[in-house]
C-alpha cells in the first residue's frame, strides 16, 4: 500500500500565484504601510488593495476578499480600465479558494470587459493568464490552453518573467495530464528559466518544484535512468535551500511542504528502509509547514509514509496509532476534507486487515464507505459547480458572438446609408456638371466645326503625301526581290553540279534540316503558350519582386502548361529531385508559405 502523493502535486498547480509575491511579514507590511501614506493616488491605492489582498490569502482570506473589493470600487471611478480589470482577476482567485467558482467566473469575465478600456499589456496578459489558470480549474483544458497562449501573446515582450513563468507552468500540467512528455519537458524548463529571471522566491520555488515533479514521472517510466532520480531530489532540495535562505519572501508555504513531503517519498519509494531517518527528517520539515498552514492532504501524506515503514517492519500497533494520529488531526481541522479523512479511513482498514484483525478492518471499512459516499456527494456538487461554470461561460461566448453580428450588421447597414448618400451626392454634381458641359459645348460647336475641316483638309494632304512615299518604298522592294530571286537561282544552278556527297551540299542540307526543326520547335512553343496572358511573366516578377531567373521563369511556363515534375524533368534533361528543390525555392522568391499551393498561385497568375 504505497501513499501516491499525486494530489499534493495538484493542489501546488491550483493555488500557485501570480509574479510579484513577497512573504507576508515584508510585502504585506510594506503594502500596509504604503496604503497609510497622506494623499496616495487612487490609481496606487487600488493597485495596493488588490495585492494586499492576494498577499494575505493564505492566513486571512476574509480580509483578502474585502482588500480586493475595496480596490474594485474604487477602480470603478478611474477610467483607465487596468485597475478593474487587475482587481476582479484577484478576486477570481481568491474566490477559487474559497470554492466560489461560478462567483470566479464572473469576476474574470468582467475582468475581460475591462481590459478593452486598458492598455496595460502585463494585466491584461495577467487577466488572461487567470482565465486560463479558472478553465483548467474546471477541466476545459482545450479553452484554457487557447487563454494561455493569449497571455503569452500580451505578454511577449514585456519583461514580466513571473506571469510567463506561470503561464508556462500550467502548460506544462495541462501537457503532463495528457500525457505529453515532450512537451511538458519543454514549457517545465521554459517555466524554470524565466523563474530565475524574475527573482522571485515564489516562483522559482513553484519553478524548482515543477521540474522536480518532472523528474520523478520520467524516473518512473524508465528506473534505468538513475540521474533522473537524482535531478528529482536535486530540485526538491533547491525548494527547500531557498525557504531557508529567505523565509521572509515565501506566501506560498505549501510549495515548501510539498517539496519536502516529495523527497520523503522517494526515500520511502525507492531507496531501503535503512534510509528512514532520512525520511522522517523531511516528513517533520513538511508536517511543521502544513500544521501552520491548515493542509490537511500534507498531514496525511506524512502520517500515512511514516505508516508504510511501521507496515515494512510488521509494527501493525504502530501504523494503525499513527494513521489515527494523523486522522485526529485532520478530523479536528476546521472544514476538513472528507476524502482526505476516508483515505486514511481505508488506509486504516487496510493496516487491520494485514495484522489480521477482521473485525477491526470491517470496522474501518464501514467508517471508509460512509466517509467516500459522502466524499461522492460532496464531488457531485464541485462538478456541478463546474458544469455551472462551463454552461455560463459559454452562454456568454454566445452572446457576445450574437453581440459580435449584430454590430457587424449596423456597421454593413452604415456603410450602406453612407455609400448612399455619396451616389445622392455624386449623382447631383453629375447632374450639374452635364448641364454645364452642354451650355459649353453650344458655345464652342461652330469652333469645333471650322478647326474639324482644317483638320480634316491637312489629314487628306498628308495621306496623298504617305501615298507617294509607299508607292516609291515599293518599287524599290520589288528590285531588291527580283535580284534576291537571280541571287537564288544561280546558287542553285551551281548545287546542281555538285556530287551528291559533297560537302557543301551536305551542310546545306544539315543547315536546312537544322533550321526545319527550329522552325518546328518555333511552333510547338507558339501553340503551347498561345493561351498564356501577355502580362503573366510580369505579374511573376511583381509577386517575386524580380527575384526569378530565366530558368524559373521557364519552370512557372512548364506548371502553367500542366505538366507533372516528371515530364518537366524529361524536358530539361535533369533530375526530378531538382524540379522539386526549384519549385522550394521558387515559391520562397514567390513569399509562399509551406502549406501555399505554387501551381495555384500561377493559374491566378495567368
Amino acid at each position: 500500500m504505497k501513499y501516491n502523493i499525486k494530489f499534493i502535486i495538484i493542489l501546488i498547480l491550483l493555488f500557485a500565484g501570480p509574479g510579484k509575491v513577497r512573504s507576508q511579514s515584508v510585502m504585506a507590511d510594506s503594502l500596509k504601510s504604503l496604503l497609510r501614506t497622506p494623499g496616495l493616488k487612487p490609481e496606487k491605492k487600488a493597485m495596493a488593495l488588490s495585492h494586499l489582498g492576494r498577499n494575505i490569502y493564505e492566513t486571512d482570506l476574509p480580509s483578502a476578499l474585502k482588500y480586493a473589493n475595496e480596490a474594485l470600487k474604487l477602480s470603478h471611478k478611474l477610467s483607465d480600465g487596468q485597475y478593474s480589470a487587475f482587481a476582479l482577476a484577484t478576486l477570481t482567485y481568491l474566490n477559487v479558494q474559497r470554492d466560489s467558482l461560478v462567483l470566479a467566473q464572473k469576476n474574470i469575465d468582467s475582468a475581460l470587459i475591462y481590459t478593452a478600456k486598458s492598455t496595460n499589456k502585463v494585466v491584461n496578459g495577467y487577466v488572461w493568464l487567470r482565465k486560463g489558470w479558472l478553465e483548467y480549474t474546471v477541466n476545459n483544458t482545450a479553452k484554457a490552453t487557447a487563454s494561455l497562449f493569449k497571455a503569452l501573446q500580451l505578454l511577449e515582450g514585456q519583461k514580466a518573467y513571473a506571469y510567463e513563468s506561470l503561464v508556462y507552468h500550467y502548460l506544462a500540467s495541462i501537457y503532463a495530464d495528457v500525457k505529453d512528455p515532450e512537451k511538458l519537458k519543454k514549457y517545465t524548463r521554459l517555466s524554470l528559466n524565466l523563474a530565475r529571471k524574475s527573482r522571485e522566491p515564489d516562483i522559482i520555488c513553484n519553478a524548482y518544484f515543477a521540474t522536480g515533479a518532472s523528474f520523478l514521472q520520467s524516473y518512473r517510466k524508465d528506473p534505468s535512468q538513475k540521474k533522473l532520480l537524482d535531478s528529482a531530489i536535486f530540485y526538491n532540495q533547491q525548494v527547500l535551500q531557498l525557504a531557508q535562505a529567505q523565509p521572509k519572501r515565501i506566501v506560498n508555504h505549501i510549495n515548501v511542504a510539498a517539496a519536502a513531503l516529495n523527497t520523503a517519498n522517494i526515500y520511502w519509494e525507492f531507496f531501503p528502509k535503512e534510509y528512514k531517518a532520512k525520511a522522517e527528517q523531511y516528513i517533520n520539515l513538511a508536517l511543521g509547514i502544513a500544521r501552520k498552514t491548515k493542509h490537511e492532504e500534507v498531514i496525511a501524506n506524512c502520517y500515512g509514509i511514516l505508516s508504510e515503514y511501521a507496515i515494512a517492519e510488521g509494527n501493525y500497533a504502530e501504523a494503525e496509532r499513527l494513521f489515527l494520529s494523523g486522522f485526529a488531526e485532520v478530523e479536528n481541522s476546521v472544514g476538513g476534507s472528507i476524502a482526505v479523512r476516508a483515505s486514511m479511513m481505508k488506509g486504516l482498514a487496510t493496516v487491520a486487515e494485514k495484522s489480521g484483525n477482521q473485525a477491526k478492518a470491517l470496522s474501518y471499512y464501514k467508517r471508509y464507505i460512509q466517509y467516500e459516499q459522502e466524499a461522492y456527494n460532496a464531488a457531485k456538487l464541485s462538478v456541478a459547480q463546474k458544469l455551472e461554470v462551463q454552461y455560463e461561460a459559454e452562454k456568454k461566448e454566445k452572446e457576445l458572438e450574437i453581440l459580435q453580428e449584430r454590430a457587424a450588421f449596423n456597421r454593413k447597414l452604415n456603410f450602406i446609408s453612407i455609400g448612399l448618400i455619396i451616389v445622392g451626392i455624386l449623382a447631383l454634381v453629375f447632374l450639374f456638371r452635364s448641364y454645364h458641359f452642354r451650355l459649353k459645348s453650344s458655345i464652342q460647336q461652330q469652333k469645333l466645326r471650322t478647326e474639324e475641316a482644317a483638320r480634316l483638309k491637312a489629314e487628306q494632304e498628308l495621306m496623298e503625301e504617305r501615298q507617294e512615299k509607299l508607292q516609291k518604298e515599293l518599287l524599290a522592294g520589288n528590285l531588291q526581290v527580283e535580284q534576291k530571286n537571280e541571287l537564288l537561282q544561280t546558287m542553285r544552278d551551281k548545287l546542281a553540279d555538285q556530287p551528291e556527297s559533297g560537302m557543301l551540299k551536305n551542310q546545306i542540307e544539315r543547315i536546312l534540316k537544322e533550321d526545319l526543326r527550329m522552325d518546328e520547335d518555333f511552333e510547338h512553343a507558339k501553340t503551347s503558350l498561345t493561351n498564356i496572358h501577355p502580362e503573366f511573366f510580369n505579374r511573376l516578377q511583381q509577386q517575386a519582386n524580380n527575384k526569378l531567373t530565366r530558368l524559373d521563369l521557364k519552370h512557372c511556363t512548364y506548371i502553367l502548361m500542366g505538366f507533372s515534375n516528371k515530364e518537366i524533368a524529361h524536358r530539361l534533361g535533369v533530375d526530378p529531385k531538382s524540379i522539386i528543390m526549384a519549385r522550394y525555392r521558387i515559391k520562397q522568391k514567390l513569399n509562399l508559405d509551406k502549406e501555399d499551393s505554387l501551381d495555384l498561385l500561377i493559374q491566378k497568375l495567368s
